[in-house]
């Protein structure tokens, strides 16, 4: 496999907003010191309601049980090799290689002492032997603990392989995904990898999804139908905007840890008598939009601004959050990566296709000016069937 000029690989994704996995299959061919590439599929499998609960729980430390992470971590291989097949039936294509992420139960990179040594840690489950197994294929996962063992945030890992998707002599872009953490990568004209500037901006879907929850008894609002019906309650916006994670340099990272129940329980506090649950879900989604923005103004050279927006992720989907970011990045053009060639839903999944292609040819998928890390790495680990 390592010998071949171009492959099949499968990529997996299944993120932070817990509404299942996403996996596409994609030939890439190498070409000097570039990849050509093409999207032959892409398949969504939603999570069984259990399997989301369950997951959902034993992110949070203070529900987590051994035992269910344990299930969930063998669960979870047998849910992506049944994604991998659906996808391959689709393609019609025999695959190579699969690239999985994993879906991330905790992650703090922070360098604390711990049990005698200084470390940072981060935990992502489905075991890729299992699935590597359970397919017949080889796969790459676990990609992020390299990068922190050097003293990198082991995300945001997206960067380099948008560097490879993206990049352009001519305009200068600007990646957004917004899943249930939202980030993003800056790519000048004709970029170098070390001028590259990305990372976690805040709360992406993950905020909005456990409200409409609550509120609603749905589990997103669907094309920011709900955030359109509200106004912007400013008392609760002027609270949540002075969250410290958000002027916090990078390189940087976040999630449930910064954004998820406790968060939820401070912003309940906030939320003042006169605004209504419409309110509160504009309010938010508002916010998603804005803190994305304000990590671009404050973090982006002027002199570097971004030509071209290309949006990603379920936020994409999300009109409320798409027509705010319009007014705000204004005049530059924003767009989907639907029109730039790949699913909203499908462009991570395909990085760690991009990503795992890079570590069999022995090429780091890291960027230390982007993670922290203290040099390159091969990124992952190779499970053989």
């Amino acid at each position: 496999m390592q010998k071949k000029k171009s492959r099949i690989v499968a990529g997996i994704m299944s993120g932070t907003s817990l509404d299942g996995i996403d996996c596409v299959i994609m030939q890439i061919r190498r070409k000097n010191d570039a990849i050509v590439w093409k999207l032959l599929t892409h398949v969504h499998k939603k999570f069984p309601v259990k399997l989301a609960g369950a997951l959902r729980r034993n992110s949070d430390p203070s529900t987590s049980r051994v035992d269910e992470i344990n299930n969930l971590n063998q669960a979870l291989s047998y849910h992506y090799a049944d994604a991998v097949k659906r996808a391959s039936s689709s393609s019609g294509k025999t695959i190579d290689l699969i690239g999985c992420h994993g879906q991330t139960m905790y992650h703090r990179p922070e360098r604390d002492r711990k049990f005698g040594k200084r470390f940072g840690a981060t935990l992502q489950i489905g075991d890729p032997s299992t699935l590597a197994v359970l397919t017949g294929i080889p796969v790459v996962g676990n990609f992020r603990s390299a990068d922190i063992a050097l003293g990198g945030q082991g995300a945001p890992l997206v960067p380099y392989a948008d560097y490879i998707l993206f990049r352009n002599a001519a305009i200068s872009r600007l990646l957004i995904n917004i899943g249930g953490i939202a980030n993003f990568t800056f790519l000048p004209r004709n970029p170098n990898p070390s001028r590259i500037i990305a990372f976690d901006t805040g709360p992406g879907n993950m905020v909005i999804d456990a409200l409409m929850k609550n509120y609603f008894g749905k589990n997103y609002d669907k094309n920011g139908s709900t955030a359109r019906k509200g106004t912007v309650n400013e008392k609760l916006f002027m609270k949540l905007v002075q969250h410290p994670y958000l002027r916090r340099k990078p390189p940087k990272s976040t999630g449930r840890e910064e954004f998820g129940g406790l968060f939820l329980k401070k912003l309940n506090k906030y939320i003042p008598a006169d605004c209504s649950k419409e309110d509160v879900i504009t309010t938010v989604s508002e916010f998603t939009a804005w803190s994305i923005f304000y990590s671009y103004s404050q973090f982006i050279p002027a002199k570097k601004l971004a030509d071209e927006v290309i949006v990603s992720g379920g936020g994409a989907k999300n009109k409320y959050i798409m027509e705010a970011l319009r007014e705000y990045f204004e005049p530059a053009h924003v767009i989907t990566s639907d029109d730039a060639g790949l699913p909203v839903g499908a462009k991570e999944a395909a990085c760690f296709a991009v990503l795992a292609n890079e570590t069999i040819e022995k090429r780091p998928g890291n960027l230390p000016s982007v993670t922290g890390a203290s040099k390159k790495t091969l990124l992952g680990v190779l499970a053989l069937p």
